[in-house]
């Protein structure tokens, strides 16, 4: 993850914390970028999120005032915006616990990603120093490589599919094993693209996912990082393209387009090199194979991050600042997980009143304990503990638990025999007198035996049945 300071400060006081303390573990050298001034935070992460050509749903705000949290909620309800706890010594469990923070793995592109944003840093200066576009690229000395995807690069590539959005002709999504998947078809390939320049390694940047036709190569999937768009990276793919389908005897070379709301660049370029809006543009390979970029004819353009005023965002992405420091700051150990999944799982309309007996607590607790077997909130006094879902296994879990909260022995064949929480009470009732509880457990009894004949009789069946 790349970090940025955002600070309401004096940028010599602040920088100087940085050179002075040399017992910080926190070094200068950590920050992609920084705004110290006495803006607002909201404005100064709209201005970052521009500088890097990020979005704002990118971004996590972590501060300890509830003023500066408000402002940037309300004014950038994108950026995930955490509000440390009150003490200190807090800090740590809250931050372990932050669900946004957490990472399944890491490419050498995401281990590298705070230098190489600092590497384009210096190539945005250096643009601002040229005279034109044309004199910048000669500047940069941009190398382009071009080869089949190995078996180590798969993760960077599904990754590439996942993160892409802009400068991707059909933003299709696929893990490393439908890649593999994918190369499995006949004539089926996968190259990748790796830039570089005088300021260093873009990294891999760029997928291309073809199949092999009788006449052509059928494009499933082009992309590229906006990181090296307008620079002639596009172009350079597609030529190696057409040059690899001469040299394979295809005449053809046929690129797939989807629209989407993002994706408008892809199109962009598509058209300018005489493709079409439509689903698909075939060119001729030889053309493909002599493209070249013509900076001086270009008009210089970029795709830009959406800074998003979250008017279009979802529930979930409005609210995910509460909901994620939430779970940071109240379910950070197990009992309170647990706790929350179950009363999660309980939460629905309440039971008409008709069916709970409040003044019986020996049936509360036996519905309580239904109820969470059976992941059945609306179970009520009177519903059959087997109709409602209740399985051998389950009954053992009811018989457990009863168990284990009301000190109550019993058998597995008192639930057959009893088989609703009314007539189970009655059962427990040590006040109830036998036949009070034999006429009412009569019908239940029979029932229960007609279910332990069946289930004896599945138990019995031909593993075939």
């Amino acid at each position: 993850m790349l970090l940025c300071l955002c600070s309401k400060n004096n940028e010599k006081d602040a920088l100087e914390v940085f050179d002075r303390r040399t017992d910080m573990l926190l070094k200068r050298e950590h920050l992609v970028a920084w705004r110290l001034n006495w803006n607002s935070k909201s404005e100064n992460i709209k201005s970052l999120a521009k500088e890097l050509n990020l979005g704002l749903d990118s971004f996590i705000l972590l501060d300890d005032n509830p003023v500066e949290c408000a402002d940037v909620k309300i004014n950038c309800p994108a950026v995930l915006t955490l509000q440390l706890p009150s003490s200190p010594e807090s800090f740590a469990r809250f931050l372990n616990h932050i669900w946004a923070f957490d990472h399944a793995g890491a490419t050498q592109e995401d281990e590298n990603r705070t230098r190489m944003y600092q590497q384009n840093a210096e190539r945005r200066r250096f643009r601002d120093q040229t005279l034109s576009l044309k004199d910048f690229l000669q500047g940069l000395q941009l190398r382009v490589e071009i080869a089949d995807a190995t078996e180590q690069e798969l993760s960077r590539v599904s990754q590439l599919t996942y993160r892409t959005n802009q400068f991707n002709f059909t933003t299709i999504r696929r893990s490393e094993n439908e890649i593999r998947q994918f190369l499995q078809r006949a004539g089926a390939r996968c190259l990748v693209v790796r830039v570089s320049d005088r300021f260093g390694d873009y990294g891999l940047v760029g997928v291309v996912m073809y199949a092999s036709g009788v006449d052509r190569f059928k494009v499933d999937t082009f992309l590229l990082s906006c990181r090296v768009l307008g620079r002639g990276v596009e172009h350079a793919v597609l030529s190696s393209l057409g040059q690899r389908a001469l040299n394979d005897g295809k005449k053809f070379v046929e690129l797939n387009y989807a629209p989407t709301e993002k994706n408008l660049p892809a199109l962009e370029f598509l058209k300018s090199i005489g493709g079409e809006s439509g689903s698909s543009s075939t060119f001729p390979a030889k053309q493909l194979a002599s493209l070249r970029y013509d900076p001086e004819g270009s008009t210089e353009s970029r795709p830009t991050a959406d800074a998003g005023s979250g008017t279009t965002l979802g529930f979930y992405v409005r609210n995910r600042s509460e909901c994620l420091g939430r779970i940071a700051e109240d379910f950070s150990d197990i009992a309170q997980i647990t706790e929350a999944i179950e009363e999660y799982r309980l939460k629905k309309e309440a039971l008409p009143a008709e069916e709970i007996s409040s003044g019986n607590k020996l049936e509360s607790a036996l519905l309580n304990i239904w109820r969470k077997v059976l992941a059945k909130p609306r179970i009520g006094l009177n519903d059959s503990f087997f109709d409602a879902g209740g399985t051998s296994l389950r009954a053992v879990q009811v018989i457990a638990a009863i168990k284990k909260e009301l000190k109550e022995h019993l058998s597995i064949v008192s639930l057959f025999e009893c088989p609703t929480v009314s007539l189970l009470a009655a059962k427990l009732q040590t006040k109830a007198s036998a036949p009070q509880i034999e006429a009412r457990t009569a019908h239940a009894a029979e029932r229960g035996q007609r279910r332990r004949y069946n289930l004896g009789r599945r138990a019995s069946a031909p593993a075939a049945a």
